[in-house]
């Protein structure tokens, strides 16, 4: 080997991590001090109840997002030592007054932490794709998988905010490495089952990863290279260490298990506004032609597909890919919501077997063109593709709709105004207007007095009730006249109006509340322009 061929091997790691981390920090800021997803508040508030209460209860368990939350409190513990020490916070105590008021300062970090989690996530893509389908697809297929995991727009997109799907996929990639290492011989199963452990604690579904290990352990066993008896035992060992490691690493999900009980059942929802499925096949079809494609791109699909066929003969892809990637496909084909996020944990699974058709059409074109030539159309045609959704995605999500309102507000809203706002616009707290937040039962609060009372995730659940979003069309209907205003910010109107026959109580009520008054101003997503929803603001 070369030494040029050895510098370009030991560079091409550092370079796609690189490559990764720099997609997945631009623009990390984006809405703050707003929250665009405003799941990122429920996370951040378990960990803030941890510091308040001195406790590793987080207080919310849906996810269930304990090892979230936990990391989260870690930062936020270090966020505040940094600005007590630069005289930002005087006290613990206006440290969290502060972030009630400007979750910034507390997201961004999180959001680099999560942005972490994604760059390792492609390490160890590539690392599993070398051990994989090295001896099959040659020595360049781990930089070919990392590749194309590090350019995904959706992995990208989903590593940028504040949730526990990145944390669970990194897990599940370290145990299905784990079950390859029994595979080979390896004592690993107390590591993979740490990892599993990890992994659940992080998002429940992710157990779906103990059958890497389980289909490790029997293979080997009907290969004749483990008795059935040592089998039985570290498949018994494994299934046992699991669920003790889960107590160990978040305890209170069995001190707390009603709590548990109580946010597990909650998140099982049968309608969701903008994420309500159908049956098995219209969603395993709404997944392939849509997250997925967005995903890898139809040329990234096609090379999977090649590297599915590549590797039809190697154990090891049959034992730990094939069924955890059919498990999951299972899994949230057969669920009644559907979400994009829900992929995350085949990404990683499908970029092996898309290096590997990456670095067969390399091969290929190789002989036709000459090595260079080869490799830039091979990277061109799987590449190019992504990197251009990758540009135009973060674009948009620094000029999202919500912010563009927001926007338009403040310089027409005249100060002393009612304003009732559906969104998490923190953003337009300092304006002088009196506020109001729409909350189920309570029907609209002051958001600045609910923020100073520090509300948590029982105050949430409480007003919240069995609704599954908080905003103007689920408030109780005796109490909408709380909802009296000069102005309104609306962001789910128009999801409603497409789905008024599964929502027709919520579409009649902002038919009603928008016919009392104007709206005044619209604000619509476009590609590779502007993200978000479709915000109207209405004068009265």
């Amino acid at each position: 080997m070369s030494w040029r061929l050895k510098l370009r091997r030991r560079w091409a790691m550092p370079t796609i991590v690189l490559i990764a981390l720099a997609l997945r920090l631009w623009p990390i800021n984006f809405g703050l001090p707003a929250l665009n997803d405003p799941d990122e508040l429920m996370f951040e508030l378990g960990a803030v109840h941890m510091l308040q209460s001195h406790s590793l209860d987080p207080g919310w368990f849906g996810h269930p997002a304990t090892t979230t939350m936990y990391l989260l409190a870690l930062v936020d513990i270090a966020v505040f030592l940094v600005g007590h020490a630069l005289g930002w916070f005087a006290t613990p105590a206006a440290f969290v007054s502060r972030l009630y008021l400007d979750p910034g300062w507390v997201i961004l970090p999180g959001r680099i932490v999560m942005v972490l989690f994604g760059v390792w996530t492609v390490a160890l893509t590539g690392r599993l794709a070398g051990r994989i389908a090295g001896p099959v697809a040659g020595n360049n297929v781990w930089w070919a998988a990392a590749l194309l995991l590090a350019i995904s727009p959706v992995h990208i997109a989903w590593s940028q905010v504040v949730r526990s799907d990145i944390m669970a996929s990194a897990f599940l990639v370290l145990t299905i490495l784990s079950a390859l290492d029994v595979l080979e011989g390896r004592p690993r199963v107390l590591r993979g089952a740490l990892w599993c452990a990890l992994a659940i604690a992080s998002k429940w579904p992710y157990a779906i990863g103990a059958i890497a290990m389980i289909g490790a352990l029997s293979w080997r066993w009907q290969a004749g290279l483990m008795s059935g008896r040592k089998a039985l035992r570290a498949g018994g060992l494994f299934i046992v260490l699991v669920p003790v490691l889960l107590v160990i690493i978040a305890p209170y999900l069995l001190i707390a298990h009603a709590t548990v009980l109580r946010d597990v059942t909650g998140e099982a929802q049968v309608r969701h506004l903008g994420a309500t499925g159908g049956g098995p096949l219209y969603n395993a079809w709404w997944y392939a032609s849509g997250p997925l494609t967005t995903a890898f791109g139809g040329v990234g699909l096609l090379l999977c597909g090649w590297g599915v066929w590549a590797l039809r003969r190697v154990s090891a892809a049959q034992v730990l890919l094939w069924p955890v990637l059919i498990a999951f496909m299972i899994v949230v084909s057969c669920q009644h919501l559907v979400w994009d996020r829900w992929i995350l944990p085949l990404l990683p699974l499908l970029a092996v077997f898309g290096g590997v058709g990456l670095v067969a059409l390399q091969r290929r074109l190789a002989r036709r063109m000459g090595s260079g030539l080869g490799m830039a159309l091979a990277l061109g045609a799987a590449g190019l593709p992504l990197m251009l959704a990758d540009v135009a995605a973060s674009r948009a999500r620094e000029n999202n709709t919500a912010q563009q309102a927001s926007a338009w507000a403040v310089t027409h809203i005249p100060a002393g105004s009612t304003v009732l706002i559906e969104h998490f616009g923190f953003d337009l707290l300092p304006q002088p207007w009196h506020m109001l937040f729409p909350f189920g039962d309570v029907g609209c609060v002051d958001p600045r007095h609910a923020l100073g009372g520090k509300i948590d995730h029982h105050t949430i659940a409480s007003g919240r009730g069995a609704r599954a979003n908080v905003d103007y069309g689920t408030v109780a209907a005796d109490r909408r006249f709380t909802c009296t205003a000069d102005y309104a910010i609306l962001t789910q109107f128009d999801r409603y109006s497409a789905e008024r026959n599964d929502f027709p109580d919520e579409y009649a009520a902002y038919t009603q509340l928008i016919k009392r008054g104007r709206v005044v101003a619209s604000f619509y997503p476009q590609d590779g322009i502007s993200s978000g929803r479709i915000v109207r603001i209405v004068k009265f």
